[in-house]
């Protein structure tokens, strides 16, 4: 039983610790990123999904994060007529991890028992996952340029969240195609 919890905690803290995870990360062939210089980020309207009220803060802080790296890319930030708009989707969903039991968990019997077994899957973990999807336009052509989408698991403190946010947008930009600040 022991060798059994060790291995559940094994798995736990596997999946726990590589909860952030690029989905995908496209390009159009025909964007030129240097000659854009300005950006916008559209903001998301809380108010229309009640379901994002408690994470208002949270979501605005994710908007800051994304225009802080488009600056230190060397974007600026414009409210009107910017070369970029940038558009942020984000889906929040219930999920569970599960586990199976395996041939090796079932126990030991001796002598002529009549004994069946059956393979079970149990619930290890629920929690919110968070799949944020980032769309960059270029507004003059009206065509998407460049797209990303990230899957995390949403933590639940305050503290946590803000960083969890911070390091899945970093990570999220090191596939960002567009120019560096130098």
């Amino acid at each position: 039983m022991k060798s059994a919890i060790s291995i559940l905690l094994i798995f736990l803290s596997f999946f726990i610790g590589t909860s952030q995870v690029i989905i995908s990360s496209n390009k159009s062939p025909t964007a030129n990123f240097k000659s854009y210089k300005t950006f916008k980020v559209l903001g998301l309207d809380i108010k229309s999904v009640p379901e994002f009220e408690p994470q208002k803060e949270s979501l605005n802080f994710l908007i800051e994060e994304v225009a802080k790296q488009m600056e230190t890319r060397g974007y600026e930030k414009v409210s009107e007529n910017p070369d970029l708009i940038l558009n942020l989707g984000v889906v929040i969903t219930q999920e569970q991890k599960t586990a199976e039991t395996s041939i090796r968990d079932a126990p030991r019997y001796m002598g002529q028992r009549n004994y069946h077994w059956e393979s079970e899957t149990y619930v290890v973990q629920d929690f919110k996952a968070g799949t944020l999807t980032l769309d960059v336009v270029d507004s003059s052509l009206n065509q998407m340029v460049w797209q990303a989408t990230t899957k995390s698991m949403i933590k639940t403190g305050p503290q946590e969240t803000y960083k969890n946010i911070t390091k899945t947008v970093k990570k999220l930009f090191k596939r960002y195609p567009g120019k560096v600040k130098k």
